[in-house]
């Protein structure tokens, strides 16, 4: 039995955008000097931005998967983010469609079209502060937009100050694997390429995975014993986006019993719907890993 689709969704996603290179949405210069009042937008993490950036009034459609803030369910949908439909989206006469770096076919078949887009990267954390730079920009939002980046750098470097000169544990961060038996069997990991790596080491630790070959590594139990993590973040969505037991998950770690994560009683699993989308709130996700990496810091006295 494996963790609920839109996990798997999530991997694939994941993969295709560390793996994707980098391209330049030409149409997204054009009309500048205009507004937009009618926005699409074909990305979770997008969606997540334009509402912390106020635009709630302006988003017309958002896809399948983009279920915060709750506002964002009563909105029309317009297929998911592998599949958008094309129709759907040109028949909402959109003057703005925000959309992912990946989204290169349906960009062209929107510039084809006419219809102004926006793309943006997210696949790191300087990524995903610049697409919300750039959601701002574009949507007449910039000082919303500098209000939010302001708010979540002072957060990053108040971590980096507290964990500033302490020992930085090994961690690996799983974010995929199979369950349902009482052994491991794969897991896909974080590697080097990505926003989850970034926020290793912003919190006070090093990914224990240090190979830049694989973008998205799927290691074997021998795999784990092998990079013998000091701690184990497990990722998982809202509860609402499974249906797996987390006993059953703590069972499986506990199988690894020469790993020195699992013989120190460092496995933790972090199930909130902010650890896969790379939004705005991926910044909580860094607040919850330096409270795990570094628990001799008095978190709650410094107000975090």
């Amino acid at each position: 039995m494996r963790r609920f689709w839109p996990l798997l969704l999530f991997i694939i996603i994941f993969a295709v955008i560390v793996i994707k290179p980098d391209y330049q949405d030409d149409n997204a210069s054009k009309l500048t000097n205009t507004s937009p009042q009618r926005i699409i937008s074909l990305s979770p993490s997008i969606t997540e931005t334009a509402f912390a950036l106020g635009l709630d009034n302006k988003i017309i459609a958002v896809t399948d998967y983009c279920d915060y803030p709750d506002a964002a369910n009563n909105l029309p949908k317009v297929g998911g983010f592998i599949n958008p439909n094309l129709e759907a989206i040109v028949g909402l006469e959109p003057d703005l469609v925000i959309l992912l770096n990946e989204h290169q076919k349906i960009v062209e078949q929107l510039h084809q079209l006419n219809i102004p887009t926006l793309a943006v990267k997210n696949n790191t954390l300087s990524g995903i502060q610049n697409s919300i730079k750039q959601i701002g920009q574009r949507t007449g939002h910039q000082q919303q937009a500098q209000q939010l980046l302001s708010t979540i750098q002072d957060n990053i470097d108040y971590i980096q100050q507290q964990t500033a000169g302490l020992p930085q544990p090994k961690v690996m961060l799983a974010m995929g694997h199979s369950i349902g038996d009482n052994q491991m069997s794969s897991v896909y990991i974080a590697g080097k390429n990505d926003f989850y790596d970034d926020l290793i080491s912003l919190a006070g630790g090093q990914n224990v995975y240090q190979d830049n070959r694989l973008k998205v590594p799927s290691i074997s139990a021998e795999g784990i014993l092998k990079l013998n993590p000091d701690i184990i973040l497990d990722i998982f969505p809202e509860s609402d986006d499974h249906d797996y037991d987390l006993e059953s998950v703590k069972t499986q770690w506990q199988s690894l019993d020469l790993v020195d994560a699992v013989k120190q009683n460092q496995v933790h699993i972090i199930e909130q719907d902010y650890a896969t989308i790379p939004g705005p709130r991926i910044f909580l996700l860094l607040e919850d890993m330096a409270k795990i990496i570094h628990p001799e810091i008095d978190w709650q006295e410094k107000g975090l």
